[in-house]
């Protein structure tokens, strides 16, 4: 390909399907644990998750650095002429600062995109981004494509425990003990890349209704969609998510497991969507 597509390791797409689509990635950190570990890569959520319980307290996230970044897009374009390169949402973290400024290295031949996204949201795009670019789209093109989507886009989630927001100061202690008691389940969405609340349930099972319920009501409103699923270790959950989509013959791109950055914020037993519409 003329063009690589670069995105970072929040889109949570897996090795195998990342070679498939020619698409590259470039990890974000979690600082934990005495030492600095590469999401996906040397750290998965399972074991985040089973360190935490053993005390070893909370994790921090941090982007890749402007120099990592640079070296990367020099490496890409010893062998492509152009990088499209597609990151989380920056109201969510520096990456794409960061890659907009190692950009400057390279003048007219890196496209940097805030897909004010993140996990099966951001991988939707790179996928199209890859698969506009493969058939010979120029990148200016590719970009105006996808920003003309993102105000229709969604991502929704719902989060389990109140914990992993209290330590991460996202929410007050006293607001998360209570909510753990009462078995709130916070759902979470992303809008114009912050997250914001979108409403909450009490118990597992009115969670993962007013999940579906979110999912069937955008498909009715926007039928010609396409959706990817997300969670780390919640399969009830994405398995009626799965029912909502067979029902309305909605294609699934991916079912993704999040990896230990998304992970680090939202705790254990999150699962949601990301949904954006065919054209």
């Amino acid at each position: 390909m003329p063009a690589a597509v670069l995105t970072d390791s929040t889109s949570d797409l897996p090795s195998s399907v990342m070679e498939t689509l020619g698409i590259y990635k470039i990890a974000l950190s979690v600082n934990f644990d005495s030492r600095v570990w590469l999401d996906h890569t040397e750290l998965s959520s399972a074991e985040l998750f089973r360190r935490v319980a053993s005390g070893a307290g909370m994790p921090s996230t941090r982007p890749p650095s402007v120099e990592t970044y640079r070296d990367t897009l020099e490496q890409l374009l010893q062998q492509h002429d152009h990088v499209f390169a597609l990151h989380i949402s920056s109201k969510l973290s520096d990456t794409y600062a960061h890659a907009t400024e190692a950009a400057r290295a390279f003048p007219g031949r890196v496209t940097v995109q805030d897909s004010r996204n993140a996990t099966a949201g951001l991988a939707l795009e790179a996928e199209r981004a890859s698969q506009l670019l493969r058939s010979g789209t120029p990148p200016e093109l590719v970009a105006k494509q996808l920003a003309s989507l993102r105000p229709r886009a969604q991502t929704n989630m719902c989060v389990n425990t109140l914990s992993y927001l209290r330590k991460n100061g996202r929410i007050g202690g006293a607001a998360a003990l209570l909510g753990n008691l009462l078995h709130v389940k916070p759902v979470l969405g992303l809008r114009e890349g912050k997250v914001e609340a979108v409403g909450r349930a009490l118990g597992s099972s009115r969670a993962i209704k007013e999940m579906s319920k979110l999912l069937d009501d955008y498909v009715t409103a926007i039928p010609n969609a396409r959706v990817g699923l997300f969670h780390n270790g919640n399969e009830e959950g994405v398995d009626e998510l799965h029912h909502v989509c067979r029902r309305h013959a909605l294609p699934t791109l991916w079912t993704l497991e999040l990896g230990a950055v998304i992970s680090a914020h939202g705790g254990p037993g999150v699962f949601g969507f990301s949904i954006e519409p065919v054209a």
